[in-house]
């Protein structure tokens, strides 16, 4: 071997060093963040106020899946994380905190399942952390969504878990733990209802014998007594806000195309490259088992349809690129392992290919001290939670209800769950009642007040102006805006207008 080939071969060696401390920053900073913000007392994103409002629903022994009203509406989700996050709400109390912390522990675990399927296949402890680093890298363009008070980190491990144990060496682990762990997956979020589609297909083209019915049996059966029970305990309600309400969703035509060259191609085109190594068989670091190439095939397509079809529906935010993220740094990881194995000693080839990867994670820097909410933001959220306990009655603030929960006050639903109804094809007698009770409350000046994200609410509420005027059109000035999601704070304070005089009481004055 030459000198010079020697030299390359070192300088390629250094290169991937760096690469894997740049892979462990990465994890790191977002390791900082997530502490950093664990116990923000204010919304991150502008819905995680209803989450908080499902689990203190739950921990007083209400029924999550009722009857709409302007009381209370639920998400479009399975109930899982609520319940998870109730039960450790009656240990660390309730607010944002503990379903934080679900998910902050849940990421944690998509961080160890991803390493594990890839130290698995590859039997590379590199390829692992860089696998890893890379889904952690992801955190910002993901929506910066891993530790929020919502429902997709805890969906994410779940999904993951039963994909580790799919491809279990045990038959029994794969055939009846697998689906379970999917099941669960489900039960949280719909979405992975996409990708156990997948596996079941996958059972059928690869496995032989009892266990090619067993895990397909295993997780109808599942899926079909979850329904059963949730649909009779709810009289109705669970089949209608978990399939049919997300069924009504529209599609937006834009993002057809733009989730494969923006959020794909844009962001990680690189890690793609790597990604479809092991499926054009270059090297010999994945496994060669009957069949390895179908469920891989299957796995990755899954993942990347579950996104896709989120994606292109109304209201498809970052957070849906989650598993399609997820997916690619685990092939990205088995494709790093399989293209330094085929590379071998060529240093020429290997510092590219180590440059390359380096250019993927430097795309994805971001500034993390824009994903926490500063002093400034804190001090506003408190002198709001000021303004709300001054006003004596009732106080209208559906776009982020858990404030006045919090402060004893009656809360409302959530504003997106009211407008997952108002918005949906199928839901005309509910969307009337909606308005019927909206107009009503108004018309009787049934709230002291409404704090409102935009002034548009009072335009397209019948008869509004003549019960409620404008006192402030920017109550929160320049702060308090959340650090991810839409950009919504509570603007505009409407307040009520003196009650009318008693017509009645004129008719019977003389007339002049």
């Amino acid at each position: 071997m030459s000198l010079r080939a020697i030299s390359l071969n070192g300088l390629a060696e250094i290169g991937h060093k760096l690469l894997l401390v740049g892979a462990a920053c990465f994890l790191l900073v977002y390791l900082i963040i997530a502490v950093a913000r664990l116990a923000y007392p204010f919304e991150l994103e502008w819905m995680e106020g209803g989450s908080v409002l499902q689990v203190q629903r739950i921990l007083q022994g209400q029924s999550l899946y009722v009857a709409p009203s302007l009381n209370f509406i639920p998400f479009i989700y399975t109930p899982l994380y609520f319940y998870v996050s109730a039960l450790v709400a009656q240990v660390t109390g309730d607010g944002f905190f503990p379903l934080r912390l679900v998910s902050f522990l849940s990421s944690l675990g998509c961080f160890a399942f991803i390493f594990m399927m890839v130290r698995r296949r590859t039997a590379s402890l590199s390829a692992a952390c860089l696998a890893t680093g890379l889904f952690a890298a992801t955190f910002r363009i993901s929506g910066a969504w891993f530790d929020i008070a919502r429902v997709d980190s805890l969906f994410l491990c779940l999904l993951l878990a039963g994909l580790y144990t799919f491809d279990s060496t045990r038959v029994p682990i794969r055939t009846l733990v697998s689906p379970a762990l999917l099941f669960l997956a489900f039960f949280t979020k719909q979405t992975a209802l996409i990708i156990a589609a997948g596996l079941c297909v996958a059972v059928l083209l690869t496995r032989k014998g009892p266990e090619r019915y067993g895990f397909l049996l295993s997780f109808l059966l599942l899926m079909a007594g979850s329904f059963v029970i949730m649909n009779a305990l709810t009289a109705g309600w669970y089949k209608y806000y978990v399939f049919d309400l997300p069924a009504q969703h529209h599609m937006v035509k834009s993002v057809v195309v733009s989730f494969w060259i923006k959020d794909i191609a844009q962001h990680l085109a690189i890690a793609l490259c790597v990604g479809v190594v092991p499926f054009v068989k270059i090297g010999t670091a994945t496994d060669a088992r009957p069949g390895r190439l179908v469920q891989d095939l299957i796995i990755l397509g899954s993942l990347f349809l579950a996104s896709y079809l989120v994606r292109i529906e109304a209201g498809g935010y970052d957070n849906v690129l989650m598993p399609a993220y997820a997916g690619m740094a685990i092939y990205f990881g088995i494709g790093w392992a399989a293209a330094l194995k085929a590379v071998g000693s060529d240093g020429n080839v290997k510092s590219i290919l180590i440059l390359a990867v380096a250019l993927q994670f430097v795309s994805l820097v971001y500034w993390p001290r824009q994903q926490i909410p500063s002093a400034q933001d804190r001090e506003q959220g408190r002198k709001l939670e000021q303004v709300i306990s001054s006003l004596k009655g009732e106080v209208y603030l559906s776009d982020h209800p858990w404030y006045t929960e919090k402060l004893h006050k009656p809360s409302q639903a959530q504003t997106q769950a009211v407008l997952d109804i108002l918005l949906a094809s199928g839901s005309g007698p509910w969307k009337q009642a909606l308005a019927r009770e909206m107009a009503a409350a108004v018309a009787a000046r049934r709230y002291e007040a409404f704090i409102v994200d935009s002034q548009e609410f009072a335009l397209r509420t019948p008869a509004f102006d003549a019960a409620y005027e404008l006192a402030e059109s920017n109550l929160c000035g320049n702060a308090f805006h959340p650090v991810t999601g839409c950009d919504r704070k509570p603007t505009c304070l409407y307040v009520r207008r003196p009650a009318p005089q008693n017509a009645s009481a004129d008719i019977d004055k003389p007339r002049r």
